[in-house]
């Protein structure tokens, strides 16, 4: 990867972060996006301008494109449903239709809320039936991509968490709490695939070297509560894990239906790899050397 070029989209985001970090490492040359944080090098892109983003793939030239740029507040996705689907769908197409033209590989990333969460965990063949403003705008892109670069690689994930003190990832929501010795109510009733940051970058990394397209579930191997793992991540902090407060999920009464069952299968991943995806036990390992390694 050491003369290819990269654009991330995105990249002051928790993902976007980790596979600019992840691909400079390597020697590549990679140019990243930012919509309202400011990093670095990184040059403002609105989503939501489509001149932009045609400016933006024009002048970077990349070879591939990861599109990790979305609106990701589900409740506020439900009050404001055009701004969703412009940045989730319009910018996404409009981003598909500059890398059709330029040869660009694509990569966006998708979620387990297009899934309604009633029989999950879910494989790449099963059938969507997202229950949020957010999740079909997630759908549709994918559709909507797909159709317009047929090769593009599209990746499924969800609970997606990592060591980053500009993130607000679970992990870092917990670890916020466990250094305020605050309680922290968490749905007992919520199933799903926590994924350490890490591997996503790295696996996105490697299922673009093997030329991969379609849709791909990239998630951590365990399926847990999330309570489970809440309490995983306060122990690992050093707090007490009586801290976490289990609630029902309709006790929240969050504006977006959240997938209960939920988890993604990731038994296509288990065959593209030719090994098992990374358990929970390790991701909790590597984001804790991440964490002493940054005290």
């Amino acid at each position: 990867m050491g003369n290819a070029r990269f654009l991330v989209i995105g990249a002051s985001g928790l993902v976007g972060r980790r596979l600019t970090g992840t691909l400079g490492k390597r020697g590549a040359f990679v140019a990243g996006t930012y919509a309202s944080r400011p990093s670095g090098q990184l040059r403002r892109l609105d989503m939501m301008d489509p001149s932009q983003i045609g400016a933006c793939i024009a002048e970077t030239r990349p070879q591939a494109i990861f599109l990790t740029a979305a609106l990701t507040h589900v409740d506020y996705c439900e009050d404001h449903g055009e701004e969703a689907r412009r940045i989730n769908v319009l910018g996404p197409c409009k981003v598909a239709e500059h890398a059709r033209r330029m040869g660009a590989k694509l990569v966006f990333y998708s979620t387990e809320y297009i899934f309604d969460g009633v029989d999950g965990p879910y494989d790449e063949e099963a059938t969507p039936n997202p229950m949020s403003v957010y999740g079909r705008t997630k759908l549709e892109a994918e559709s909507a991509i797909l159709h317009i670069v047929p090769e593009a690689l599209i990746l499924r994930t969800t609970v997606v968490f990592g060591w980053d003190p500009e993130s607000k990832n679970f992990a870092m929501q917990i670890y916020d709490r466990v250094q305020r010795g605050l309680e922290m109510t968490v749905p007992y009733d919520q199933l799903g695939s926590p994924t350490w940051v890490g591997f996503l970058a790295d696996i996105s990394l490697r299922l673009v070297e093997q030329g991969v397209s379609g849709i791909v579930n990239v998630v951590g191997r365990d399926i847990v509560p999330r309570t489970e793992f809440a309490r995983a991540l306060v122990k690992l902090f050093g707090g007490e894990p009586e801290r976490i407060i289990p609630v029902a999920t309709a006790s929240l009464r969050q504006k977006a239906v959240r997938p209960l069952r939920g988890g993604l299968r990731t038994d296509k991943l288990r065959e593209l790899l030719g090994q098992e995806p990374i358990s929970l036990e390790e991701s909790l390992q590597r984001l804790k050397l991440e964490w002493q390694q940054n005290l």
